[in-house]
C-alpha cells in the first residue's frame, strides 16, 4: 500500500507541475473520482464554453512544458520516454470541433514522462463514456497520407475465465488516415503482485488502421494480475532494418484469481524401520505403513508409490518402486508394505522412504538408523612385505613369512674436492659427497672425514652422523690448511662398528698466494678560485671498492703558471706539495691551496695537479690534472 501511495503521489506532483495546481489537489481530484477533471472544486457549473477554454488553457500549459520535460532524462528514466494522451468525454458536433481544436494545439508537445500513464482531461463534468484517445505525437512520426493526422487510439476487453486471463484489445486510427504498418510487433508483458512474470511477442504484424490482438494465459495459479501491452514499429531502408516508433499502450486492470483449496487425497508414512534379515544377512528388509490424513477420504480411487532407496553418503546404491492402491490403504496405518533387497554388498547404508502420489511428494522419511553389512572374515597374512602375503584377507591368523634379512649397505658417490673460490688466501678446501644406504632402516651411520698427505697421519678430521632411512648429501670446509702439496681427502663409512665404505679422493694442492695490489684511482677533484687564491680538492681511493689491501705513499704537487709558461723552462709561480698514504676506498677529501701568487692585475693563469707514486710492481705511476687560462673570479 505504501508503494501504491507514493506511486500516485509521484504522478500527481507531475501533472500538478503541468497544471500549476497544487499536488494535494490533485491528489484530492483523483480521491474523488479517479480522473483529473477538477471534480473537486466548487466552480463545476460552468457552461462548456467555458470548459473548453479551461481545457484548452491547459494544454497550451502542457505544450509550454512538453520539450523540457520530454528532454529530462532523470525524469524519463534515462532512454525511456512515454507518450502522452488526452481523454475526453464530450459527445456530438462540439465534441468533434474540441478534438480538432486539440489537436492541432498539440502538434508540438513530445513526450511527458509520466511512467506509462496518460493524462485525462475530462472536459464536462458528466459520466458519459470516453470516446477514445487523442494522440500527441508529431505528424512527422504519425502523420497519414493527404495531411490526415492520425488519432491512435487503445481499447481494452480483458477478462478472467477462471484460472485463464483472456487478453484483447484492438490498436486502430479513429482517423482512418490509411497508415500502413508492416513487421511491427506487439509485446505483452504480465504481471504478478508486480513483478513480471511472462512475455509474450507477437511478431509480423502488418496492418492499416486498426488490428485487433487475443492472448491467453493459461493455468494461472492465484494472485494479483496485470499486463501491459507495447507496439513497436519496424523501419526499413537500404536493406536493413531496425526499430522506429515505440507506443506504450495503458496498463490494464487488475484481475485478481481466487486461490481455490482442493480437498483430495492427502496420505503420510509411519513405523518406517529397516534392518538385516537373521535368517540371511546378505538381505536388507525396509517397511513402513502408509496412513491417510484424517477426513482425506478420496483416495480409493489413486494409486500411492513408495521409492525405497539404501544411501552411502550421498549416492542412491540401491532403489526399488512399489505401488499400492488407495483404496486397500488402511486410515489407521496399518498396511504393512516392505521390500527386501537381496545380496547386499557389504558397507553401512543409510535406509530412505519416499511416498509420492501423482508425481508429488507426501512424505519422505529418513530412518534413523544405518544398516551395516558386514563382510565374513577372510583369514590369513595381511602383511604386504611377507613372502605369503594374501591381499584378500582381512584378518591377520600370524602366518606371515618373511625373507631373510639383507645386509645394511652404504655408498659414497658425488664425491668432489675443490679449493672455495672466494677465500682469498685459497687455503680452504670443500669435501662434499652423498651417503647411499641400502637396506640400512633404523640405522645410525657414522661418517668420517680426514684430510691428509700421503705416508702422514690425517692432519684434518670431522665426524658426523646420518640416518640410514634416506641418501644425505654432506659438505664440509676445512679452513686454514697448511701450504702443501697433494692433500688427500678420505671418507670413513661404518654402522655399529662395522666399516661399510672408505673411499680415497684425488690430493689437492695448497700454494702460498701473492699478496694482492691496489690500483690507486682519482675518485674526484675539483678546483676553487677567488681574487687572491686557488683551492684544489681531490679524493684518491686504492682500489674501486671496500677492501683492506696494502696501500701506498702519493706524492701530491699543486702547481700555479704565468699563461703558456709550462710549454717551457720557466718554472711555476708558486707550488704546493704533500704526502699522503692512501688506502682502501673511503670518502676522504683532502685539499691544498697556492695563495698570494697574482700580480701585475693578471686574472688568468694556468694550474697543475699531479699524483705521483711507486706501485707494487716497482714501477713510477702519476695521474695529471690541468685547468689552462683559468679566470679567476670572485
Amino acid at each position: 500500500m505504501d508503494k501504491e501511495i507514493a506511486e500516485i503521489r509521484k504522478k500527481a506532483k507531475v501533472v500538478a507541475e503541468a497544471t500549476g495546481r497544487s499536488v494535494d489537489a490533485v491528489i484530492d481530484d483523483l480521491m474523488d473520482d479517479g480522473i483529473v477533471n477538477l471534480s473537486n472544486e466548487e466552480n463545476k457549473e460552468k457552461n462548456l464554453v467555458e470548459q473548453l477554454k479551461e481545457a484548452a488553457e491547459l494544454i497550451t500549459t502542457v505544450q509550454s512544458i512538453s520539450q523540457e520535460v520530454s528532454e529530462n532524462t532523470v525524469l524519463n528514466g534515462g532512454e525511456n520516454s512515454t507518450e502522452v494522451k488526452v481523454e475526453t468525454t464530450l459527445e456530438g458536433d462540439i465534441v468533434d470541433r474540441a478534438i480538432e481544436s486539440l489537436q492541432k494545439k498539440a502538434d508540438n508537445i513530445k513526450k511527458l514522462g509520466l511512467t506509462l500513464v496518460p493524462i485525462f482531461l475530462l472536459i464536462t463534468g458528466g459520466s458519459m463514456e470516453a470516446i477514445g484517445l487523442i494522440d500527441l505525437m508529431p505528424t512527422e512520426v504519425n502523420g497519414g497520407e493527404d495531411g490526415c493526422d492520425p488519432m491512435w487510439g487503445y481499447d481494452e476487453y480483458g477478462y478472467l475465465d477462471g484460472n485463464n486471463l483472456e487478453v484483447r484489445f484492438t490498436f486502430q486510427d479513429y482517423m482512418n488516415c490509411g497508415i500502413e504498418h508492416f513487421g511491427g510487433h506487439f509485446i505483452i508483458t504480465l504481471f504478478e503482485s508486480g513483478d513480471e512474470t511472462e512475455q509474450v511477442f507477437i511478431n509480423n504484424i502488418d496492418f492499416i488502421d486498426y488490428i485487433s490482438i487475443e492472448h491467453t494465459f493459461m493455468g494461472l495459479e492465484g494472485g494479483d494480475y496485470h499486463y501491459r501491452v507495447e507496439f513497436h514499429v519496424v523501419e526499413c531502408e537500404d536493406g536493413s532494418c531496425e526499430h522506429g516508433d515505440e507506443y506504450y499502450l495503458p496498463t490494464s486492470n487488475d484481475y485478481y484469481i481466487e486461490v481455490v483449496e482442493v480437498i483430495g487425497c492427502d496420505a503420510y508414512l509411519i513405523n518406517e524401520q529397516a534392518y538385516l534379515l537373521e535368517s540371511d544377512p546378505e538381505k536388507v528388509q525396509i517397511s513402513a505403513d502408509v496412513a491417510l490424513v484424517e477426513e482425506e477420504n478420496n483416495c480409493d480411487s489413486e494409486q500411492f508409490e513408495i521409492t525405497w532407496r539404501l544411501y552411502q553418503g550421498d549416492v542412491v546404491k540401491y532403489e526399488h518402486k512399489t505401488y499400492e492402491d488407495g483404496i486397500v490403504t488402511d486410515p489407521d496405518g496399518a498396511d504393512y508394505t516392505n521390500h527386501i533387497w537381496d545380496f547386499v554388498d557389504e558397507g553401512t547404508y543409510t535406509p530412505r522412504v519416499i511416498l509420492k502420489l501423482n508425481g508429488e511428494i507426501l512424505d519422505e522419511k529418513w530412518i534413523s538408523h544405518s544398516i551395516n553389512r558386514e563382510a565374513e572374515p577372510i583369514y590369513g597374512c595381511t602383511d604386504d612385505s611377507a613372502t605369503n602375503y594374501d591381499s584378500l584377507a582381512d584378518n591377520d591368523d600370524g602366518s606371515c613369512e618373511y625373507p631373510p634379512e639383507e645386509p645394511c649397505e652404504v655408498g659414497i658417490h658425488n664425491h668432489y674436492r675443490g679449493h672455495v673460490g672466494d677465500d682469498i688466501e685459497q687455503d680452504a678446501i670443500l669435501i662434499a659427497f652423498k651417503v647411499i644406504p641400502e637396506n640400512c632402516e633404523g640405522e645410525n651411520i657414522f661418517i668420517e672425514i680426514d684430510l691428509f698427505q700421503n705416508g702422514y697421519t690425517e692432519n684434518y678430521s670431522h665426524q658426523l652422523t646420518v640416518v640410514g632411512d634416506t641418501d644425505t648429501d654432506v659438505s664440509h670446509i676445512f679452513d686454514g690448511v697448511a701450504i702443501g702439496n697433494s692433500w688427500i681427502p678420505r671418507i670413513t663409512a661404518t654402522v655399529d662398528g662395522e666399516q661399510k665404505e672408505l673411499i680415497n679422493f684425488w690430493g689437492i694442492d695448497v700454494v702460498a698466494q701473492e699478496p694482492e695490489i691496489c690500483e690507486i684511482n682519482l675518485f674526484g677533484i675539483t678546483l676553487l678560485t677567488n681574487n687572491t687564491t686557488a683551492t684544489v680538492a681531490f679524493d684518491l681511493d686504492c682500489g674501486y671498492e671496500e677492501n683492506d689491501l696494502e696501500g701506498y705513499n702519493v706524492s701530491v704537487q699543486f702547481l700555479v703558471y704565468e699563461i703558456g709558461s709550462s710549454n717551457n723552462t720557466a718554472q711555476p709561480i708558486i707550488w704546493e706539495t704533500t704526502l699522503c698514504y692512501i688506502e682502501g676506498y673511503a670518502d676522504d677529501i683532502r685539499t691544498l691551496l697556492l695563495d698570494n701568487f697574482t700580480s701585475n692585475n693578471t686574472t688568468h693563469y694556468d694550474f697543475y695537479w699531479y699524483a705521483t707514486w711507486t706501485d707494487g710492481d716497482g714501477d713510477m705511476q702519476f695521474i695529471e690534472r690541468k685547468w689552462l687560462n683559468r679566470e679567476l673570479s670572485p
